[in-house]
Formats: structure tokens, C-alpha cells, sequence
């Protein structure tokens, strides 16, 4: 049973359906158990007595005051700007700050009174910050970079200092992973935080309401202080993880919040978990140890770059429900043993469950000599009807290995609508005149009828090779860059068919 005492009249108050209520004075006793308070009707009390012995009050009616919530009426928003002028002259930087995120009309009224300093470099701490001479200001972004090793008490006083002007982008570089003070991460008026080359406390309080940026480069963070981070920014949007340590071998992520995503392990990081729904753009690589990789599905997922490296050991790798999830994708890129992983994935699978409408761009790396990886880019490009832009990339392959047949793959590719209809632009990067991709290529430059832009890198002493297969189709303009080792680039007219 649940006893709760109401400050209002009975009628008003807001309750699921229940089971038993039974009412005694200003005290009301719900329970949502049958059973839990006598289901027999109570007798009822005469008018004019009290229970308990208590000597009857007389009802009084209560009005909700018209421009109050819950604490009560707004007296400061009726006050004329120049008496809130007056009282915000009275407040501390940081206590006005605050107050400037009520409304549009305060924080309008905060700027006029206050200065402001757009950025500010600190090296030494003891300095004191820049201002304006003539008001007090507020601070936007604090850079601090010490050439040398600085104290906690010091470093501590200067976030002090900055959090009081209202500071809302912080910026740390320390040299030899030097020590965070614990009050990093308490300034409620941040939004964005870099950190590089330092060290988080094993732990310390976070309060960043307004959290939406957080970069950590290099930062020995443990995971208990991930979860803490994740928890207290409610709405932060984009995560950078680069080269972190200090996950004891894994590491964790798990966040409703977080839009935008950028994780590159460490040397020694040997698992990697992330469950984010609400993923949009994720940008992910792994290193030669990490041996387990899962991603939960993020349904709202726009832009995903996977770039798994090869393992020392056998990796446990789980990235089909995210991709069958992700039917709104726009921008796919494989990259590393990526596309070799998931083919293992599908291999029982004859054709993608999914359809990728949305998908226009997709770029993978593969090798041209293994069976599977070509079937499933088949399966990619089959369920990406409206695609714009392929990048192939041909990984190094064995030197005794075998070439698979174009033929058995020939009439699949002609069924495949986006090469007839949708594909515009195509890029094939470390082409070597080799059966397969030879075949493939010229394929491509026959049937591909939309193609306007083609881009082809290969080694320099196979030129002459390369512009004989380019002859099958022609291209009014030519260009060789340095973008890559050996990179040329052909432009196409649209046919009069087509246009």
C-alpha cells in the first residue's frame, strides 16, 4: 500500500485505474492488490465528525494561480526589462548564466548586460582569465595547453573560474596523461569537451545537462567513468573515442543519446560493445588484437564506415542484426576484412532479407579471388536499388591463388537494377588487369548506361594495359591526378537516350 498525502482536492489528482481507495482526512490510502485492504464497503462517515478524534475542518476552496506551474505564480517574467537589469547586476557571473537558459527573453537580457569573450588560449594557470574592462563578460571557449606539468589545485581554480563566466566549450591538452581535477565534469554549462593526452579520476561527479559534444583522445578513462558520463549527459549527440585506455580489455557503450559515433581503439583493447539505438553515423575500426566485436541494431542509422582489421587470433564478430536494421542507410563503406566477415554471416542466405532504399553510396574492399566475398557484394548490390556511387577497392590477394569465373557471375549482374538505372558514378581503386576484374571492369563500362564520372587507380607500369580496356567505351575528357599512386579520371556524356 502506498500512502499519499495530497496538497489539493482529491478530484484533482491523477491516478491509474485501482483496486481499493479509502480516504481519511487530508491522508489517502491507495493499494492496486485485491485483497490488500478489506474488499467490504467501509461505513460511512456521518457529516460533521472527524475520524481519529479529531476536531472537524471546514473545506476550503483552492484556485491554481493562472500563470504558475507547480511552484507557484511567475512574478520575474511580468518585471520590465530594466528592473531584471538591475537584479541580474546583483547575480554572479555563473548565477546569471543560469538563469539565462529560463527563456529566449533572459538570455537576450544576460548578453546585454554581460560582456563577452569569444575564446581565450590559457597556458598558466595562475593567470587570471581575460575580461572586458568595462562590465563583467562571459566566456564562450576555454583552450588550456600547459607546456609543462600543472597542479590539480591550480587546475581545479581555473575551471572554477571558467565555469563562474559561463563557459560552454572546453578544450584540455596535457602532456604525459597528467591527472584531470574532479570537477571536470561538474560545470553544468558545458557543451562541448575535448579532452586529449590526460587522465580521467577513477571517479568523479558529472552533472553536464547540456552536453553535446565530448572528444576523448588518448584519455585513460575506465569504464565505470563511461557509464558515469553516458548517465549525466542527456543530451549529448556526438562521442569521439580514439586510442582510449583503461577498459581492463573491453569496453562497454551503451547510450539512447548519442547520434554520432567515432571509436578507435587502443593497442591493447581486445573487445568492443556498443548499444545505441539511436545511432545515425557511426564510424568504426578495430585493431589486430580485438577479438570480439557486437553491434546492436540502431534502426535510425544513416552513414556507417566499418573498418575491421585482420585478427591475430579468431574474431567473434556480430554486425548482421545491425545491418539488417539499418534499411535507411545512405552510406555504406566496408573496409578491411569487413565485407569478408559478413559474408560468413550471410552465407546461408541466398539473398539480403533487407532492401536498402535509401543506400547511394557504397564503398567495400575485397578480394577479387575469393568466391564468397564476390557473391556478397552481389547480395549488396541486389538489394540496393537506387544506388549512386560504388568505390571498389581490391585488396592484396595470394599469388597462387585462383581467380573465380567472371561467367558464373555474369547474368547475375546484368539482373541487378542499379547498374542499369541508378549508378552515375564509379571508382575502382588498386585495379590490376587480371582476368576477373579485367572482365568486370569492361562489364561495368558496357552496361552501366547512366555512368558520368569513372575514376580508376592502378599501378604505373600497367597503363598501357588499362587505357586498352578503357577503348570499349570512350570519354571525351581525361584527367591523371596524384589523389592516389596512379589515378585517372573519365567523364561520360549522357547518352541521348537517357537523357
Amino acid at each position: 500500500m502506498l500512502k499519499y498525502q495530497t496538497a489539493q482536492p482529491l478530484d484533482d489528482i491523477e491516478t491509474k485505474p485501482i483496486k481499493s481507495f479509502v480516504c481519511h482526512g487530508r491522508y489517502a490510502i491507495f493499494s492496486s492488490r485485491p485483497g490488500s485492504i478489506d474488499d467490504k464497503p467501509s461505513p460511512p462517515i456521518p457529516r460533521g465528525t472527524a475520524p481519529m478524534g479529531r476536531a472537524p475542518r471546514k473545506r476550503r476552496s483552492r484556485r491554481r494561480p493562472a500563470g504558475g506551474g507547480a511552484g507557484g505564480p511567475d512574478y520575474l517574467s511580468g518585471l520590465p526589462d530594466d528592473v531584471l537589469l538591475a537584479i541580474f547586476s546583483r547575480l554572479s557571473t555563473r548565477y546569471a548564466v543560469t538563469l539565462s537558459v529560463l527563456s529566449r527573453r533572459f538570455r537576450i537580457l544576460v548578453r546585454a548586460k554581460f560582456g563577452r569573450v569569444d575564446s581565450a588560449s590559457v597556458v598558466d594557470p595562475t593567470l587570471p582569465l581575460p575580461s572586458l574592462a568595462a562590465r563583467p563578460s562571459l566566456l564562450r571557449r576555454l583552450s588550456f595547453k600547459p607546456p609543462r606539468g600543472v597542479s590539480a589545485a591550480a587546475f581545479h581554480r581555473l575551471l572554477d573560474a571558467a565555469a563562474d563566466r559561463g563557459v560552454s566549450e572546453l578544450t584540455v591538452r596535457l602532456r604525459r596523461s597528467g591527472f584531470l581535477p574532479k570537477n571536470i565534469l561538474s560545470i553544468r554549462t558545458l557543451t562541448v569537451i575535448s579532452l586529449d593526452t590526460c587522465a580521467l579520476p577513477r571517479w568523479c561527479p558529472a552533472a553536464c545537462p547540456h552536453l553535446r559534444t565530448l572528444k576523448l583522445i588518448r584519455v585513460a578513462i575506465p569504464q565505470r567513468m563511461i557509464n558515469v558520463v553516458l548517465e549525466a549527459a542527456p543530451v549529448l549527440q556526438t562521442l569521439e573515442m580514439v586510442y582510449c585506455v583503461g577498459f581492463a580489455g573491453s569496453c562497454i557503450m551503451e547510450s539512447s543519446a548519442v547520434r554520432n559515433l567515432l571509436f578507435k581503439p587502443a593497442l591493447e583493447q581486445r573487445g568492443v560493445r556498443m548499444k545505441m539505438v539511436g545511432l545515425r553515423t557511426v564510424a568504426l575500426y578495430t585493431r589486430p588484437k580485438v577479438q570480439v566485436v557486437r553491434l546492436d541494431p540502431a534502426p535510425e542509422i544513416r552513414k556507417a564506415y566499418l573498418h575491421i582489421a585482420r585478427p591475430r587470433n579468431r574474431l567473434q564478430l556480430r554486425i548482421r542484426p545491425f545491418l539488417d536494421a539499418g534499411t535507411g542507410l545512405t552510406c555504406l563503406t566496408l573496409r578491411g576484412i569487413a565485407i569478408k566477415l559478413l559474408s560468413s554471416e550471410y552465407k546461408e542466405t541466398p539473398k539480403l532479407a533487407v532492401t536498402f532504399e535509401d543506400l547511394r553510396i557504397l564503398s567495400v574492399s575485397l578480394d577479387f579471388s575469393n568466391e564468397s566475398e564476390l557473391i556478397f557484394l552481389l547480395k549488396l548490390l541486389e538489394s540496393s536499388p537506387n544506388l549512386q556511387q560504388l568505390t571498389l577497392s581490391a585488396a592484396d590477394a595470394k599469388e597462387d591463388a585462383a581467380s573465380p569465373n567472371f561467367a558464373d557471375h555474369e547474368e547475375r549482374l546484368a539482373e541487378i537494377s542499379c547498374l542499369t538505372e541508378s549508378l552515375e558514378q564509379l571508382r575502382f581503386l588498386g585495379f590490376k588487369p587480371q582476368r576477373y576484374q579485367k572482365e568486370l571492369l569492361i562489364f561495368l563500362l558496357t552496361q552501366v548506361t547512366n555512368l558520368k564520372k569513372m575514376g580508376l587507380e592502378f599501378p604505373k607500369d600497367q597503363e598501357a594495359a588499362v587505357r586498352r580496356i578503357l577503348k570499349v567505351r570512350r570519354a571525351p575528357a581525361k584527367k591523371i591526378t596524384t589523389k592516389y599512386k596512379n589515378y585517372l579520371e573519365l567523364e561520360y556524356p549522357l547518352e541521348p537516350n537517357n537523357a
